[in-house]
């Protein structure tokens, strides 16, 4: 950790002042250097938080937005062969997540980053994208046998249908209490959580991370709500 300390600092600057070029080679400089992935992307993850903070003051604007994600595509892109095989993190068996943002909303980048962390952590991730209607999931969810659900959301206009996936999803597991489902976004609380009744929620790609670890790590456990 402490001899990338510098370009992951490096990294986090250029995330944050929207420089891609600079973003991308000091990522594929990390890489060379064998710097873990799951380190650059928590980095990334600061970055981000930065930026959604300029967003709100006025400083940056949906441009912005944009900008950063398409730098964390091309950062994900370079990072997926290491996150794929796992390297820097220990291996798991591969407890399978569903995962994709809901109908109505086509913002991904903050699934994309989780979908690609939990990989790196070893669960089996099907995407399912973006403006993804309740019934879609449900057929997923039957298919895929997942352990766990998580519904992505950003825009509150999106609320509705939100609320009508959870609900589709509950009546197909029946009286089983797995998958678990939970809701996730920037905006998302456990206020959220209790409205739409889902079984958790996570407000960041990290926060679904360390969620589905809670999840899967004892499986006999009685879970509570979050």
């Amino acid at each position: 950790m402490k001899r990338n300390e510098a370009g992951l600092a490096r990294l986090k600057r250029a995330l944050v002042r929207l420089d891609l070029e600079g973003a991308v080679r000091l990522t594929r400089r990390l890489n060379e250097r064998l710097a873990e992935p799951i380190e650059i992307m928590e980095v990334c993850e600061r970055a981000l938080s930065d930026i959604g903070e300029r967003y709100a003051s006025g400083e940056y604007y949906i441009a912005g937005l944009i900008m950063a994600g398409e730098i964390m595509n091309q950062i994900i892109t370079l990072l997926t062969p290491r996150l794929a095989d796992g390297s820097g993190t220990a291996r798991r068996p591969r407890d399978k997540i569903l995962i994709g943002t809901i109908k109505g909303d086509i913002h991904d980048l903050g699934k994309n980053i989780a979908g690609a962390l939990l990989a790196a952590y070893g669960f089996d991730v099907m995407d399912l994208g973006v403006d993804v209607p309740g019934e879609e999931f449900v057929k997923a969810m039957k298919d895929f046998q997942p352990r766990i659900v998580g519904l992505s959301v950003l825009l509150s206009s999106c609320h509705g249908h939100l609320a009508a996936a959870v609900s589709a999803l509950r009546k197909a597991r029946g009286d089983s209490p797995t998958p678990y489902i939970f809701v996730s976004g920037n905006q998302i609380t456990a206020t959220h959580r209790e409205l739409f009744q889902a079984d958790f929620h996570a407000a960041t790609a990290f926060d679904t991370v360390r969620l589905c670890e809670r999840l899967t790590k004892d499986k006999a456990a009685n879970l509570t709500h979050n």
